[in-house]
């Protein structure tokens, strides 16, 4: 728990104290209706809210606030900006409790998967704190920090971006000693315009890090090991992860069990038989991130073991069970080419029943929207997926894409209707089945889940 006095909070923001110096603060909040006593709201504007409008509903109560106006009835610190306030607190609060690792986690694909995976396995040795769910952005990553405890030795903190500079100002926030990047995609590519520029993006997270930290990498890009990527990376540590035989750190004598993964982890100074509870391809590469941030912060194997068999996916991501017989794959969380491409080998992959992929729109992809839902399509008909419904305008390019890849007319549809599609899947799924949803976030495909009974 954050404990500060009020006056230490204005030195910290740089801003100007109107009230009791002495009152201390015991956390930070940026909604008035689930603040607690004792506490901070710091008042930010968005677009279609300001939180200025609802100072006026804490007079009376225990709280102080961060403000950019003048109020009356209640402490507060009056400052130009309070979003900057508020990354200022965070980064001053996590340099006085000065954890020994702070691990930074970015990357197109598999943040959150690598992040809870990472956390696992430090939490065998050090006290740790990791960002609750994706809350990655200007907002959700300095409360990551403000709510470190002061005895906390290890911190992991997701980082995401849509533009360039945001995982920059994250990193300097942050300030972490160990990073990494867990692949260059093409979600953002819309507003980025290529890989190249998305890679470059990745890699301000260097921006935070002092000289001779580790950063950890997928060996399996291209990109990452260019030769400007080599000279951006000359003054750290770099461990290279992948499948290749040529990363510091990769897989061998890999088991594919019905509900999880086993492999060997080979680098130069050992092999480690680990086991994680989840399935697909893309779940050894997330492990061996968490394996290699274990070695870079002295967890020893049998930790390294634990932390990984801890795991459970979270929120909305990749969730195996049955029901009626029925096996769910519930993916609904997020979409891009990468991650789509993985889901559905995991479908491919069912060894009993029929392979049934409810699929819908992936977003920000600019200029490859139409050819990368074409080439989803076509990895449908590759894994033998015997019946394929796609949800949303765009995934129309999934349909085309099966059929162009040789699926039969009947065995694919489209729907914009969430009512309708789920008729249609409730008709058509029986127990055996293994059905797959997967789209991006705003598609809000969990809400077909319920609506078929397969929540």
């Amino acid at each position: 728990m954050m404990d500060l006095t009020l006056k230490e909070i204005a030195l910290a923001v740089g801003g100007t104290l109107c009230g009791d110096g002495d009152r201390l603060i015991h956390g930070v909040s940026t909604d008035t209706r689930t603040i607690s006593a004792g506490e901070l709201f710091v008042a930010l504007r968005g677009e279609k809210f300001d939180g200025h409008d609802y100072i006026g509903d804490l007079t009376g109560k225990d709280v102080a606030v961060v403000t950019e106006k003048e109020c009356s009835g209640i402490d507060h610190i009056l400052v130009k900006d309070t979003l900057k306030a508020l990354g200022r607190l965070a980064a001053f609060w996590k340099n006085r409790v000065a954890p020994r690792y702070t691990v930074g986690v970015t990357g197109s694909v598999g943040k959150t998967t690598t992040k809870e995976l990472i956390a696992g396995v430090l939490n065998k040795k050090y006290k740790t704190h990791f960002t609750s769910g994706n809350s990655n952005n200007h907002i959700g990553v300095p409360i990551t920090l403000i709510r470190i405890e002061k005895d906390t030795e290890a911190v992991v903190v997701e980082m995401g971006m849509s533009a360039r500079g945001e995982i920059e100002y994250l990193t300097e926030l942050a300030r972490p000693n160990v990073a990494v990047i867990t692949n260059i995609g093409t979600a953002h590519m819309e507003i980025l315009g290529s890989r190249e520029a998305i890679c470059e993006a990745k890699l301000e997270i260097l921006k935070g890090m002092e000289k001779g930290s580790t950063i950890i990498l997928d060996g399996d890009e291209p990109l990452l090991r260019s030769a400007w990527a080599e000279e951006a990376l000359k003054d750290y540590k770099v461990v290279f992860v992948g499948f290749a035989a040529d990363n510091d750190l990769y897989p061998l004598d890999i088991y594919k069990g019905p509900t999880s993964l086993s492999f060997d982890a080979i680098s130069p100074d050992r092999e480690l038989r680990v086991t994680v509870p989840a399935v697909g391809d893309h779940f050894i590469k997330d492990a061996l991130f968490a394996v290699a941030v274990g070695e870079a912060c002295g967890v020893d194997d049998e930790g390294i073991r634990q932390g990984l068999m801890a795991y459970a996916p979270t929120g909305l991501r990749q969730k195996l069970y049955d029901v009626d017989g029925i096996h769910v794959i519930a993916d609904c969380y997020n979409a891009s080419p990468e991650s789509m491409s993985a889901a559905l080998k995991v479908l491919g992959g069912a060894k009993e029943g029929r392979r049934v992929a409810v699929l819908g729109d992936m977003l920000e992809l600019g200029c490859l929207t139409e050819s990368a839902h074409r080439d989803v399509g076509k990895e449908c008909v590759a894994n033998k997926v015997d019946r394929l419904f796609t949800f949303g305008k765009t995934s129309y390019h999934i349909l085309l894409g099966a059929r162009d890849a040789g699926m039969e007319k009947n065995a694919v549809s489209n729907a914009i209707d969430k009512d309708q599609i789920a008729q249609q899947i409730r008709e058509y799924i029986k127990p055996g089945d293994t059905v797959l949803f997967k789209a991006s976030r705003r598609m809000k495909l969990e809400e077909i889940i319920d609506l078929t009974g397969l929540s």
